[in-house]
């Protein structure tokens, strides 16, 4: 059974909001926790926490949408709602899980609540993992561990070398596997992906980029360079990211 989902809704707009709660209405496992019409109104509810998710405008008076969630820390799953396609780099670079352009149908909808379900999921076990030392029979297991990734790619599987990987990326529900050699290209999700992996070699830093930990040559708080390039961390993922490659030896 899915967990509910607690979201609220922040619009200037009183159709767009009539919209989206009619929306949420149909999701069972939604709950529309409250209405607000503009960022500082949005603001009070999430300092009250167990907020999961926000639907968010991005064009509002005196603080918009984009401002309002690089104020956060933490942050709730957001999608942003929005008419305006100029603001998508940006809303990817804050780690936003979607970018709904009005007028938003329900189909579109329901789409982006499978995404958070998914994603709630995942993240929920990403942030319960605590960095500790092995005991001997996880050091033991670790060992064991295959060495080898199979990946489905161009009806074909191919065997991929974990020592050739350097980072993955995840773009419009396709994943490629940068590596030493080239890059494959799959269908498969990168949740599913980084399940396969072993978690002491690869760390996810963004809901898009997953990193060979052994081939970072540099990182800081807002990113970590591999191959020469610098991937975003995503503010979800940035504290566990920030213990993992300061305790990896590199």
């Amino acid at each position: 059974m899915e967990r509910t989902i607690r979201c609220i809704i922040v619009d200037d707009e009183p159709l767009a909001r009539k919209v989206l709660v009619k929306h949420a209405d149909q999701i069972d496992n939604l709950e529309v926790v409250a209405v607000c019409t503009n960022a500082v109104e949005a603001f009070c509810h999430l300092q009250k926490g167990n907020i999961d998710l926000v639907f968010l405008d991005i064009k509002m008076p005196k603080i918009n949408g984009l401002e309002l969630l690089e104020s956060l820390n933490p942050t709730p799953l957001v999608v942003f709602t929005t008419a305006y396609r100029e603001f998508a780099i940006k809303a990817f670079e804050l780690d936003a899980i979607d970018y709904l352009l009005k007028p938003i149908s329900l189909g579109r909808f329901m789409k982006t609540i499978t995404k958070a379900n998914k994603f709630l999921s995942g993240h929920h076990v990403h942030t319960t993992f605590e960095n500790q030392p092995q005991s001997k029979d996880a050091k033991s297991e670790s060992k064991t561990e295959p060495e080898l990734l199979y990946i489905k790619s161009q009806r074909k599987t191919v065997k991929l070398d974990l020592s050739e990987i350097l980072y993955l990326e995840s773009l419009n529900d396709k994943v490629t596997i940068h590596t030493s050699t080239g890059e494959i290209h799959t269908t498969q999700r990168i949740g599913y992906l980084e399940e396969k992996l072993p978690s002491h070699n690869f760390l996810r830093i963004h809901r898009s980029f997953i990193v060979a930990l052994d081939k970072v040559s540099a990182f800081n708080t807002i990113m970590a360079e591999v191959d020469g390039k610098e991937l975003p961390i995503g503010r979800n993922y940035r504290s566990h990211a920030m213990t993992v490659l300061q305790d990896h030896p590199h």
